[in-house]
């Protein structure tokens, strides 16, 4: 697992995104623990019960100029 994204199924189908994480270069260790605390925390917070998808929404890398 190295990008995910974390959110909830609405009624209607759609995925509602909260949140999403990279780790292609392998920058952090204990990758899935971070996600795990990250989701409960989103869950806890919000009153809504997050999955985890292994999928990429967001580019590895942004350009700054």
């Amino acid at each position: 697992m190295q990008t995910v994204s974390i959110g909830y199924f609405r009624d209607d189908g759609d995925f509602t995104l909260l949140a999403t994480l990279n780790n292609n270069d392998g920058d952090i260790k204990h990758f899935e623990f971070l996600v795990a605390d990250i989701k409960g925390m989103i869950s806890d917070c919000s009153g809504i019960e997050c999955i985890v998808l292994e999928r990429e929404d967001a580019p590895d890398y942004v350009t700054m100029s």
